[in-house]
Order: C-alpha cells, then structure tokens, then sequence
C-alpha cells in the first residue's frame, strides 16, 4: 500500500473517531447522577431506567452499557491505540465500519472473509481453549 494512501486513511479514521467523540461527550450530557442513584440497580452509566412498563428492562440495560458515553470513549481510544501504532492492515481494518460514509474510498474496502461470521467466532473460541 502506498504511503499517501495509508495517510489518507488514517486521516480518514481520525475524523470519524473524532466525530464518535463529539457524539459521546453530546449524549453523556454533562450530568452526573448522585451516589444513590449510581448506587441504585437500575444504574447505566450516565441515566437510569424506570422500572414501570420497561419490558425489556435487562435488554435495555445491557445496550446502554455496551453504547454509554464511558464505554464508547473506551472503544475510541483502543482505536486511536491502533491508528497510532500506524500498521497498514489494523487501519484498513478499522476503517472499515465506516465503509458507507462518502469519503469512504472504494479501493479501501476488504473483501468478506469466507464463512459465517458465526462459525468463525466458534473456531476463534475452540481454538483459544485448545
């Protein structure tokens, strides 16, 4: 892969990380919950649920705390870890969660891997067990 382009696409995956930032700062709200409330069962992170008429009250939980402002600042910094390491393939890689945005180059995209995705995580499992 050529230099310009690698730089291009770390740029790329810059600008939308930074983008993710804004949006998570945006829905973290600046609010901070008191001791009892972050104490409470039914705390996510950065708001609470009420209880009543929340029938997927778990569910909801566990999606609030897999997208909460926290987790994906978490999730921005292991990617920029990995922009700055500055290996060609994890960039490409990367990036290519973002391959529908318009200043996606088609050269950019990876061709899918052979498999259901999975079968491939069971290989990835049993194999890390052997």
């Amino acid at each position: 892969m050529e230099r310009d382009q690698h730089r291009r696409m770390v740029a790329f995956a810059a600008d939308r990380l930074a983008e993710d930032l804004d949006t998570a700062k945006a829905a973290g709200h600046g609010v901070e919950l008191s001791v009892a409330e972050r104490s409470g069962p039914l705390t996510v992170g950065w708001t609470r649920l009420q209880e009543e008429g929340n029938v997927r009250l778990s569910y909801d939980v566990r999606f609030l705390n897999r997208f909460s402002p926290r987790t994906v600042r978490a999730d921005i910094e292991r990617k920029c870890r990995l922009l700055e390491r500055g290996d060609e393939h994890d960039v490409q890689v990367l990036i290519q969660e973002w391959s529908d945005h318009h200043r996606f180059h088609p050269a950019w995209r990876l061709d899918p891997l052979p498999g259901h995705l999975l079968d491939r995580l069971n290989a990835l499992r049993a194999e890390a067990e052997a």
